[in-house]
């Protein structure tokens, strides 16, 4: 499945990769966390990530994720992720989010935008 970036952000895309897949919000929430806490960098707008997050508080208990353990409903209930550190987020999501945000920034440079200041 091709990731495209629409005005911006992947929302499209995660919710194109939730009809196939719906344990693949674990991996965009925290692809989405890692890159906002740690590098300052949003994959997904305000509402489609405290949409997955209300979506995930729902259904964590019937999904089955290799990083499900780093989800907490708590954090989920306040919209965030911000519990995790830097440190603690597996390799496979940090490499996975640096991808996006590379395709991202690509994108932002090519249509005049950036949300790096």
């Amino acid at each position: 499945m091709k990731l495209r970036i629409v005005n911006g952000t992947f929302d499209e895309a995660a919710r194109e990769c939730f009809k196939v897949n719906p344990a693949s919000a674990i991996s965009w929430y925290l692809s989405s966390s890692y890159l906002y806490y740690c590098k300052h960098i949003s994959l997904l707008s305000d509402e489609c990530f405290d949409g997955i997050c209300r979506w995930l508080l729902k259904n964590i208990d019937n999904l089955e994720h290799i990083n499900h353990n780093l989800v907490d409903k708590e954090a989920l209930k306040a919209g965030t992720a911000y519990h995790i550190k830097e440190e603690d987020y597996p390799l496979r999501v940090k490499v996975s989010a640096e991808g996006l945000a590379r395709d991202l920034l690509i994108w932002e440079n090519l249509n005049g935008e950036n949300q790096i200041k």
